[in-house]
């Protein structure tokens, strides 16, 4: 692992509670993700939006991309019905969403995953792969990532990997696939090894500022996820240098303490924020390579330590105080215990996840009950949630929607 001395403190322990979780009840979940999926469709408005929860925009306009928007909701929704839950097919919103999208963009227009057009048109696609003039504009927006500075999953051409991938599985069409190739090969041109460290990082130029991250949304562990789930569309032997690089960067910049490992949020001037969730840390790192098809390499036996050593950490820091969400609440910090069950085989995670289940529940129906609605998103929100908590019933079919599942 790393040479580093142990901290006494690696994560922000104000960021998180004690567990206080009832028992673990599939009835329960299965009423928790009924309640979750009646609010959806019952506060849909009829312009194809939700109500936006203040914790997500103050002001109470639209939202529409994938990230806290209309699509995300859509995306949740479709996960859910194809899963088997009793929900109506959604996906005849994604083009009145997307045309408002464009009309006004919720950060500013972009072509990326989480915030452009990629996370609305892609559900779109895959539920109606034969429109081309759809596929078409899809296309032409993945294509607009490849090399795009921020090289992580929001903006980046990280994210359009994601959707290319799963596009090129679902419908065979090749044009997905030599898409993925494309980014694939960007990305991988871009990471350079830092001089001292012996660390391979990218340059990550997101939100004003250039970093070179550590974590799932914008960092080392979101980008080797990206490459190691398309192992069998890289070049030989590629796969195998991806967990090399990453095995060693993680090691090496690991945060050691004695309840587990983290990761600093970046590797540069931000390195001394201590944050414990999927987008930052622990959590997002064992989520984004626990799940990964296993590349036996001399590395793989490091990387079972790093990942496990960090799932102790996110077990002992408790569920996050944020809320129930992926990106930065208790559903996406669950997310590496059903990683970790899927990499080790061990019931002591699925039991871990399935408690951190029940205690988004109850963090779910509190926020309810203080701001008096939902919260109709899938990244920040009930939909991710609803997602996680059909997974914690059925553990084999994990895998993380908005990335992995549209």
């Amino acid at each position: 692992m790393s040479a580093k001395s142990p901290e006494s403190q690696i994560y922000d322990t104000e960021r998180h509670e004690v567990l206080d979780a009832e028992a673990w009840s599939a009835e329960r979940v299965r009423s928790a993700i009924a309640r979750i999926v009646e609010d959806f469709e019952s506060a849909l408005r009829p312009d194809g939006s939700w109500p936006a929860h203040p914790l997500d925009f103050p002001d109470p306009k639209p939202a529409w991309s994938a990230y806290a928007g209309a699509a995300g909701a859509v995306c949740a929704l479709r996960v859910l019905r194809d899963s088997g839950y009793a929900v109506s097919d959604p996906s005849w919103l994604l083009d009145r969403i997307h045309a408002a999208y464009l009309e006004r963009p919720d950060y500013g227009y972009g072509s990326g995953l989480q915030l452009g057009e990629i996370g609305i048109l892609t559900p779109a696609v895959l539920a109606d792969p034969d429109d081309p003039t759809r596929a078409d504009r899809l296309h032409d927006a993945m294509l607009r990532t490849i090399g795009h500075p921020a090289r992580e999953i929001t903006s980046g051409e990280t994210g359009m990997l994601h959707a290319a991938l799963t596009l090129f599985r679902e419908t065979g069409d090749e044009r997905w696939s030599e898409l993925y190739r494309r980014g694939a090969e960007s990305l991988w041109q871009a990471w350079s090894l830092r001089e001292g460290t012996g660390e391979w990082l990218w340059m990550n130029d997101i939100f004003g500022q250039v970093r070179s991250y550590y974590g799932a949304c914008h960092g080392v562990a979101g980008n080797a996820q990206a490459l190691l789930r398309g192992a069998d569309l890289l070049p030989a032997g590629r796969s195998e240098e991806v967990v090399e690089r990453t095995a060693t960067t993680l090691a090496s910049g690991a945060l050691l303490s004695d309840a587990g490992i983290s990761w600093p949020v970046s590797a540069d001037a931000s390195g001394h924020r201590r944050l414990l969730q999927w987008c930052h840390g622990a959590p997002g790192v064992v989520a984004a390579l626990a799940h990964p098809s296993r590349i036996d390499t001399p590395a793989s036996a490091q990387f079972d330590d790093l990942l496990e050593a960090a799932g102790e950490l996110v077990w002992t820091a408790g569920p996050l105080v944020k809320g129930s969400g992926l990106c930065h609440g208790t559903a996406g910090n669950g997310y590496a215990f059903l990683g970790l069950h899927a990499r080790m085989h061990e019931t002591r995670w699925l039991d871990r996840a399935r408690l951190f289940a029940m205690h988004a529940i109850a963090q779910c129906d509190r926020a309810r009950e203080r701001y008096g609605q939902g919260r109709y998103t899938l990244w920040t929100g009930d939909g991710g949630l609803a997602v996680y908590l059909h997974h914690c019933i059925r553990p084999r079919s994990t895998a993380f929607p908005g990335l992995e599942l549209f």
